[in-house]
């Protein structure tokens, strides 16, 4: 019984702790603005499910600086084709994402005796 009340206490304890671990996660973030402003939605979304989440997600989030992005030019890609596949949900955004997004460039494979 004791051994259950120090765990509990214990647990209690560290919540203030996972808090602030978000907190420094943010700091240490490429772009920490974003992170935040991700944090702010996640917590204002906590209460829905569902499509109805993801719609409140999207409203609140600030759009993606692909400058900050290792590749800017795939970020501005794929951003591009989420603003043309906006409003589809399901297999029709999966299929129109497909569509819009460019394909990747193969490697070429050095041909046998060249």
């Amino acid at each position: 019984m004791m051994r259950l009340l120090t765990l509990a206490a214990a647990a209690l304890f560290s919540l203030p702790a996972v808090a602030e671990t978000a907190a420094d996660d943010c700091a240490r973030a490429r772009d920490p603005g974003r992170c935040e402003a991700r944090q702010a939605a996640l917590k204002a979304c906590s209460d829905k499910r569902g499509s109805e989440k993801r719609a409140c997600l999207d409203a609140s989030m600030p759009p993606v600086d692909c400058s900050k992005s290792r590749e800017p030019a795939k970020c501005e890609a794929a951003q591009k084709a989420k603003d043309l596949c906006k409003g589809k949900t399901g297999k029709q955004l999966k299929q129109c994402l497909r569509e819009e997004q460019p394909r990747k460039k193969k490697p070429r494979k050095p041909r046998p005796g060249t």
